[in-house]
C-alpha cells in the first residue's frame, strides 16, 4: 500500500463540494413540495449556479431512467472559456415519463444538490487544470493491446491524466461517504480491486475498463490521486 509520504505528485485543489451544495439552497423553495417540470428544475438550478460558476444547465429526457429518477452529466469546454462563454455545461437527465412534471421532497432535493456538487466540482477541476497549463491540451492516452473497441474507447477516455485526477476526486468522495472515515477508506484501498461497485461506481468503472489489473499504471496513478484527495477532503 502506498503511503501519503511516498507520493511525489500533487493534486489540483478542488472547490469544496459543500460550496456547491450551499449555493443550491436558494433553489429549494422553488423545487420542493410541488409538481414541477424538469425544464423548470433546470432553470432554477441555472439561476443559482449559472453566474457564480460560469455554467449553463441543459435538459435531456431519457427512456433509460424510471419515473422519479434523475441523473446528470457535465462537460468543460476550454474553447468556450477562451471565447468568454460559459465553460461548463450541466446536462440534467430525467425520465421521459416525467416530462410533464415531477415532485421532489427535501430528501430528493438533497440528493439533487449532492449530484450537482459531484459533477460541477469535477468539471471545475478540469477548468483549473486547463488554466494551470496555459490552456495547452494534454497528450492523449495511448491504448495498447486492446481489440475490443468499447474497452479501447473507455481506456482512451479514463486514461487521460485530467480524468484520472477528476475521477480520483469523485472516488475519494464516494469512499468517504461509503466507509465513513478517511481511515476506513484507506483500509479499503489496500485491496482496491475488491471495493464493491456500490461503494464507488466510478472506481468499479475504472477496474472494468482496465481489466481488473491492479498493477496497471493508470490504476496505480488513480489510487495515488484518491489517497491525496482523501487527505484534502478530510480537512
Amino acid at each position: 500500500m502506498i503511503t501519503f509520504t511516498q507520493l511525489t505528485e500533487g493534486i489540483t485543489k478542488p472547490v469544496p463540494m459543500g460550496v456547491i451544495v450551499k449555493a443550491m439552497e436558494p433553489a429549494r423553495s422553488k423545487i420542493v413540495g410541488k409538481p414541477i417540470t424538469p425544464a423548470n428544475i433546470a432553470k432554477a438550478i441555472e439561476k443559482v449556479l449559472g453566474k457564480k460558476f460560469n455554467l449553463v444547465v441543459t435538459l435531456k429526457l431519457v427512456t433509460a431512467l424510471e419515473s422519479g429518477d434523475m441523473s446528470a452529466n457535465a462537460y468543460y469546454d476550454q474553447e468556450a472559456e477562451l471565447g468568454g462563454d460559459p465553460s461548463i455545461e450541466v446536462e440534467l437527465l430525467f425520465s421521459s415519463e416525467d416530462k410533464k412534471g415531477i415532485e421532489l421532497a427535501n430528501e430528493g432535493f438533497d440528493d439533487l444538490a449532492a449530484e450537482m456538487a459531484r459533477v460541477v466540482v469535477h468539471e471545475m477541476l478540469h477548468k483549473t487544470q486547463a488554466k494551470t497549463r496555459g490552456y495547452v491540451k494534454p497528450k492523449p492516452f495511448t491504448v495498447k493491446k486492446m481489440s475490443d473497441p468499447k474497452f479501447a474507447a473507455a481506456q482512451e477516455y479514463l486514461g487521460k491524466s485530467d480524468e484520472i485526477e477528476g475521477y480520483g476526486h469523485n472516488i475519494a468522495a464516494d469512499l468517504l461517504r461509503s466507509y465513513g472515515s478517511r481511515k476506513e477508506a484507506l483500509i479499503a484501498l489496500r485491496n482496491f480491486a475488491r471495493i464493491p461497485p456500490e461503494k464507488s461506481p466510478d472506481m468499479y468503472a475504472y477496474m472494468i475498463a482496465f481489466g481488473m489489473d491492479k498493477n496497471h499504471p493508470v490504476l496505480k496513478k488513480l489510487v495515488k490521486k484518491i489517497i491525496l484527495f482523501l487527505k484534502e477532503l478530510d480537512k
